[in-house]
Parts: structure tokens; sequence; C-alpha cells
């Protein structure tokens, strides 16, 4: 009995999960506050905007495209871990309004080997005999694919087109879709999809001291937002240094829950001394804060958005007034900063603070993919006037 439970424990103490490398593979960060990696990989991209990201983020409108070649093409979903699947849906894509695709198989890695697990004809038309039988057919192109997997456990699959199958050289998927039973695995928070940039024309920081979880020595703390300091112009994408005239935009639609109509700043002794204290002790209640005056949006899906640091608060925004995406709510500023304890205009910018479901976008996650969840979120902009 002794030696079977001193076996089972070194057995316990001694296992380890296997890890695949995943070399050259670019990923996604699966939901808004995880860890976990999806990885993808593609025979080759038209261009920068036509990667394999774009078969993988819920917008039919966008594709994947390959490289024109006469060679065979595919894109490669990688989870990481073992995951159940019942089934994948597969829409084509199109490059200049044209179908790409006769048809492709689904594969999976069964010991380091592809094996063809199903091959689906979108044009069927493709070695149909007789005119007439073309001539009549109520659907020639299947712009949507159902493969019924039966329910596999898999954690790596690809999209095989091979060479001949495309029409003119090119293949484009416009979505990849997987399921287990009958919820969608959702590779991104659908909800922060349509969020905007709160500065028209923003521009994401290229450093990482802007981003959530970066230190915050003079408190003593971490960053959980995103600083905003240069936008640029409509005729030029010369970077701009944000300042106390540029607008403030609400980054999608909800209620007003915090407005600091009667905001005070501190003094440069009480910004030192509370600076001083937070460095050394925990912040339990924040009564005056580095934040400055702010404001904060209830999207009412479990997102809210915070706005910091903001010179002046727009006459119509008070709490529990309603904003539409692309309403001016206030412009930039540097309250809560030293510098307005100061009395003095430097340090300008915009901290923007994404919450989804109670934690800060971010929250758990290390630089590399934080900086790579806000660049899916804001890829395209989508500003409203």
């Amino acid at each position: 009995m002794l030696k079977t439970l001193a076996l089972t424990l070194l057995l316990m103490n001694s296992w380890q999960e296997v890890t695949r490398n995943n070399p050259g593979k670019d990923y996604l960060i699966f939901g808004a506050n995880t860890l976990q990696r999806i990885y993808y990989n593609t025979s080759s991209c038209y261009s920068a905007n036509h990667t394999g990201r774009r078969a993988m983020d819920s917008n039919r409108d966008t594709s994947w495209v390959s490289e024109k070649s006469g060679d065979a093409q595919w894109i490669e979903i990688d989870f990481g871990s073992k995951r159940l699947m019942n089934k994948i849906v597969v829409y084509p894509g199109r490059k200049d309004n044209y179908r790409t695709i006769k048809y492709f198989t689904v594969q999976f890695l069964h010991e380091n080997r592809w094996f063809d697990f199903a091959t689906i004809q979108l044009d069927q038309t493709e070695g149909e005999p007789g005119f007439f039988k073309k001539l009549f057919m109520r659907e020639p192109y299947r712009d949507r694919v159902e493969v019924d997997l039966g329910g596999v456990d898999a954690s790596i699959f690809r999209i095989f087109i091979p060479a001949g199958a495309t029409y003119r050289g090119l293949a484009a998927i416009a979505e990849i879709e997987t399921y287990i039973g009958a919820n969608r695995l959702k590779y991104f928070d659908e909800r922060l999809k349509n969020l905007s940039l709160p500065i028209k024309n923003g521009f994401l920081p290229d450093n990482d001291y802007s981003y959530p979880n970066a230190p915050r020595n003079y408190r003593g703390g971490k960053h959980v937002g995103l600083d905003i300091f240069y936008h640029h112009k409509n005729d030029s994408y010369d970077p701009v240094p944000v300042d106390f005239k540029t607008p403030v935009y609400a980054a999608q639609d909800g209620i007003i829950i915090r407005a600091d109509l009667n905001y005070a700043p501190l003094s440069p002794k009480e910004w030192k001394n509370q600076s001083s204290f937070y460095r050394v002790n925990p912040r339990t209640f924040v009564m005056r804060s580095f934040g400055g005056r702010q404001v904060w949006i209830d999207h009412e899906n479990g997102v809210v958005t915070a706005y910091n640091h903001l010179s002046r608060i727009d006459p119509g925004i008070k709490k529990n007034s309603r904003v539409k995406k692309g309403e001016r709510i206030g412009w930039v500023g540097n309250s809560g900063l030293y510098g307005e304890a100061e009395g003095k205009a430097y340090g300008a910018h915009l901290h923007f603070e994404i919450w989804v479901d109670g934690f800060y976008l971010g929250y758990g996650m290390d630089l590399a993919d934080v900086k790579k969840y806000f660049t899916w979120i804001f890829s395209v902009s989508d500003y409203v006037e």
C-alpha cells in the first residue's frame, strides 16, 4: 500500500505537460483576460492586409488571401492543447469580388503527419456533365460550408487548398469558425470590436510604458490603461502631440456613470505626500486620484471605459446621461499629474481604460500580448464624426 502511494506521488510530481514549439507562427489572444494563445500560420499572404488573422476576426467582409501561385496553399489553426470540436464552418473569401477556391480539404495533424479528413467541393459545377444540369443548379457555388466532424479531440487543423484548386492562383478564406456543441469559439471578445479610439486619428503608443501592466513607480503600482500622446491631422500621418485643445470622444454608445464636474486639483505638497505614501503602502481607497478629472461610460454589455487626465468635461456630459459613439465628452489634459499640481501644462495626454467584466483589459497578460490585443481592437479606425 505504502509503495503504491509513494509511486503515485512520484508520478504526480514528475508529470509535465508536453508543450509544442511554434516557431514562425503568429497567434491570437483568446478572450479579454487570459493566458491562452491560439496560433495560426499560412502558406503565404497576398499583403499585410490579407494575413491569416483576417480569417479569424469574426468579420466576413475581410479575408485571408494567399499570394498568387500555382502551388498548394493553406491556413493552419493551432489551439496549443486538447480541444473538443464537433463542427467547422468555413466561409470562402473573395479577391476583388471574385471567388477564388474550387474546393479544399480539412486536414488534421496526427503523429506529425497531415491526413485528409474531408474534401469539400465549393464549385458544384466542376466536373458535372451536361449543360442543362449546370444551367438549372440552384446553388452552383457554396459561400458557406458546414463540416460535420462527428466529434473530434484535436488541437491543430488546417484548411488545405491543393494546387489546381483555385481559379486564378489565389486562395481566400473569409472566416473559419469552430464549434463545440452549439457554442462557437470566439477568437476575440467581440464586445470590444466596436470600440473606437477616443481621440480622432490617435496613434497607439510605440513604447511599453504606455500600456497596461507597465510599472508606475511614483505611486508604487502599475498602469491599468492606455496612454495616448499623439494623433495626426487629416492631411498627414505625421505624429502631432495632443494638447488641451484635443477633443476626447466616447469610444462606444453608453451611459455616463461618473463625471467629475466638481474636480479640484492637488497642490504640489499634497501630490508629493500622496505619492510618497503609496510608494510603500498598498492603495486601498482612492480619494484623490492621480487619474485627475475623469468620465466613465458603461456600455451596458459588461464593458466600461474610463477617460482620465481631462482638462475639461463637455457641458452636455453629466452622470446618467446617454452618449453616442463619437460624441465629444471632454478635452485632453494633465489633471491628476504633477504638471497640473504645479499649475503648468506639461504631460498632457489621455489615459484610457477598458474594463471587461470587472477586470481591466490586460489583467494577467504579459506586455507583448497586451499590445497585440490593443492592436487588434484598434487596427482599423472606425471613428464616428
